[in-house]
């Protein structure tokens, strides 16, 4: 019975978080990745971690950060995460964090996909579109060899769009196992 229910648990878990090979879009139909969290922390705390993160993940905050308004509680950070995919070899983000006592959201939009073989190349909902019209190609294409190659080209755009989902999810999964770490400064 436990090995059922864990199963049970699991396919939906898998079905719930799956992405598809899609980049999450926002209301405004915008690339947008986001996470909050509330741990108890002050204001003050919570800036001094995203700074402590910024340093430790990227090197050197004043590089990486574009804005700091303690005020407000904001922090904006551009820098650049590797993926794996087969155009590019690093993602080029904005991440904003925006904290109060106990709470933080953080959200990464503006991704450009660097390579050394060409100028970055800002990335849309062209990318989950991209995907969308391979999946009809497959569904009406009746030459087989034609149909084996947007099979192929569809795996390759799903598994890109996952290669940039992971890295950034991982990114803001590593904020929030910094903020929420008592030990990490």
């Amino acid at each position: 019975m436990k090995h059922l229910l864990l199963c049970a648990l699991l396919a939906a878990a898998t079905h719930t978080f799956a992405q598809d090979g899609k980049l999450p879009l926002d209301s405004k139909n915008n690339i947008s990745y986001t996470d909050s969290g509330q741990p108890k922390l002050t204001k003050t705390e919570l800036h001094q971690k995203v700074r402590a993160w910024v340093d430790r993940k990227f090197g050197n905050a004043q590089n990486a950060i574009t804005s700091d308004d303690t005020q407000a509680g904001i922090i904006l950070i551009t820098s650049y995460i590797p993926v794996i995919h087969s155009d590019y070899q690093y993602i080029r983000f904005d991440l904003g964090v925006q904290y109060k006592d106990n709470q933080y959201d953080a959200r990464i939009t503006t991704l450009d996909g660097v390579s050394a073989e060409h100028s970055p190349i800002r990335l849309s909902a062209k990318e989950n579109d991209n995907i969308t019209a391979k999946e009809q190609i497959i569904k009406t294409e009746s030459s087989r060899k034609k149909r084996k190659d947007a099979e192929l080209a569809l795996q390759t755009a799903k598994a890109d769009n996952e290669g940039i989902n992971a890295s950034l999810y991982n990114l803001l999964g590593d904020l929030k196992t910094y903020i929420t770490n008592p030990k990490a400064d």
